[in-house]
């Protein structure tokens, strides 16, 4: 996560002799990050605990061990948290269920937490088709993916499509697809092509997942991209990114970053074995 605090040192270059100032900023408070997901999918699932660090420290964040987290479900299920390595908190009878809304409830570093998500309906993925395009000025030469199936005619739908080629997700921040059906509710899509600058080839596995996503998922993952991406002349200072984690002691001081979400998946997968064909 990213975390206001901040420490660099400045080089300042005058003719040839070179002067290192350390500059000491303000390190700001460390905070509780809180990363998990629960969905729909028969699987078991974790939440981890680590802490903030300053914003340019080149060390690996630091697990929260010893917490005692405690996850509940609409239907009156009641499952404590087992930790399987430091930090490492693991969901192992309680099952992700469209239309449930979840709460976890988290004591750690003497403060008390609580996150609350729902799992919402997706719709099917009906197919994937593919087809070899030649090298363009703004397109590698290889084989592209396009996304065809149904949207919800529900208002207020919120998703996430994730892409693996080989087993392996692309997963860099220029790679999230997240999307509102503010545009498109109850239409049919068929125009969603992927496009990584990294095209498929034949016999390359392909597998898409659709997720569902609450609102403000949505809108963390929104604001995620653009932490990520902030930059260049007009960047502004980094900022933590919206949370559902919340301290339940109104007067205290500590405050969580992170998410705790829901999702249902709707998932499509197969082997590109020519030029130009159909998954279903």
């Amino acid at each position: 996560m990213i975390s206001t605090a901040v420490y660099f040192t400045l080089i300042s270059i005058l003719w040839s002799c070179q002067d290192v100032i350390d500059v000491q900023l303000d390190t700001g408070e460390t905070l509780l990050v809180v990363d998990g997901w629960i969905t729909n999918q028969n699987q078991s699932y974790t939440v981890k605990l680590t802490q903030t660090k300053p914003y340019f420290a080149n060390t690996p964040a630091v697990e929260v061990a010893g917490a005692s987290l405690q996850l509940t479900d609409n239907e009156g299920n009641t499952e404590n948290l087992t930790e399987t390595q430091p930090g490492i908190y693991k969901i192992q009878t309680i099952k992700g269920k469209i239309g449930n809304q979840y709460t976890l409830k988290i004591i750690a570093q003497g403060e008390t937490y609580e996150a609350k998500t729902e799992i919402k309906n997706v719709p099917p993925i009906d197919s994937l088709t593919y087809r070899f395009k030649e090298q363009r000025s703004y397109l590698k030469e290889g084989i592209y993916v396009r996304y065809f199936g149904p949207e919800l005619p529900t208002i207020g739908d919120y998703f996430r499509v994730k892409v693996y080629k080989n087993d392996i997700q692309y997963n860099k921040p220029s790679e999230l697809i997240v999307q509102s059906d503010e545009f498109i509710n109850g239409n049919y899509i068929g125009d969603l092509e992927f496009d990584f600058g990294d095209p498929f080839k034949v016999n390359d596995k392909v597998k898409v997942e659709l997720l569902s996503l609450p609102q403000d998922a949505y809108y963390f993952w929104q604001e995620m991209v653009t932490q990520v991406n902030n930059g260049g002349l007009f960047g502004t200072p980094p900022a933590n990114v919206r949370t559902n984690v919340r301290n339940t002691n109104p007067n205290s001081k500590k405050k969580a970053v992170g998410y705790f979400g829901g999702s249902a998946v709707s998932t499509i997968q197969g082997t590109i074995t020519q030029n130009e064909g159909v998954i279903k």
